[in-house]
């Protein structure tokens, strides 16, 4: 939010489509004081899902678990992860 562009509502309405097809978020004001703030789709769809993660409270208790792992130093790097990854695939059966 405070990088968003403050854009007062008469300024907002009469340049609606180009705010909005820049893709950038926006606080409208009215006289200066903020009114109303304009998120694109795709960040607020991030939004809310971050929201809904963390609402979630096993999911919480799992991220709080693996930050305590790493800090002790119990990780393994992404690229052996995906190394192990790759060979506990099975290959698909054919019918």
């Amino acid at each position: 939010m405070l990088r968003a562009k403050h854009v007062g509502i008469r300024e907002l309405k009469n340049g609606l489509s180009g705010y909005i097809s820049r893709g950038e978020p926006i606080v409208a004001t009215d006289r200066g004081e903020p009114k109303s703030f304009l998120v694109p789709y795709e960040e607020m769809v991030e939004l809310v899902e971050m929201i809904e993660e963390a609402s979630d409270s096993g999911l919480v208790a799992q991220v709080r678990e693996a930050r305590a792992a790493y800090r002790r130093g119990e990780w393994i790097p992404a690229s052996r992860l995906f190394n192990r990854l790759d060979g506990r695939r099975r290959p698909a059966r054919r019918r």
